[in-house]
């Protein structure tokens, strides 16, 4: 490859990574029209030897957030979004991830957990890692994100947790949900035991 056209794709990547808002996700085939991969793979490897942006695993870069204490550990759910829109699958938070979302748990999980219509995988991010599983089309049925977010968690929470205190949360996230249109619809599509504790808060919104 001549330098000038090696220094043309350097300079447009680097353009592009520096014009990027903070926690910006990139993938190597974010860059594929510009050249081969081994190009772009060289041409990355440079930006992060520059500091512009940090490698999380093999083809997923990050353009990290700094403060004055220095970087700030990547959102993981952020970076799990990218790679759903990436590889065209749909996620839906789980376990006690959905649980932290919504306010029924403060500890922060070292495993960020998706069920997916991909495959399932886990990819390590730092010390903490990202793990999609896959899942069956009936668990994206529903119209909205809150109610199946909810439904998620309260599986993971358990029926005898339930206490006045997750009830709270519940009601304040669905308070300042987006999707009120798609509850009614949707906890229909919800385990009976979730139903009976979901329906009344419903009718609060």
């Amino acid at each position: 490859m001549l330098t000038s056209q090696a220094d043309t794709i350097k300079a447009t990547i680097f353009k592009r990574l520096e014009e990027s808002p903070d926690n910006t996700v990139f993938f190597l085939n974010d860059f594929s029209e510009l050249g081969s991969l081994e190009t772009v793979r060289k041409v990355m490897l440079q930006a992060r030897l520059q500091g512009l942006i940090t490698h999380l695993c093999h083809g997923i870069y990050l353009k990290p957030m700094r403060s004055r204490f220095g970087e700030v550990p990547p959102p993981l759910e952020k970076i799990a979004e990218a790679i759903a829109e990436r590889d065209h699958v749909e996620i839906m938070p789980t376990g006690s991830t959905a649980a932290n979302i919504l306010g029924l748990s403060t500890q922060v999980p070292m495993i960020v957990s998706y069920l997916t219509t991909g495959s399932s995988r886990r990819i390590p991010i730092g010390k903490r890692y990202i793990q999609f599983r896959h899942a069956a089309p009936r668990n994206f049925a529903y119209r909205g994100k809150t109610i199946p977010l909810i439904v998620q968690a309260l599986k993971e929470l358990g029926k005898a947790n339930v206490n006045e205190q997750a009830l709270s949360a519940l009601s304040s996230y669905m308070g300042k949900a987006q999707d009120s249109d798609t509850f009614e619809s949707d906890i229909l599509l919800a385990p009976a035991w979730i139903q009976a504790i979901v329906k009344p808060l419903i009718k609060k919104h």
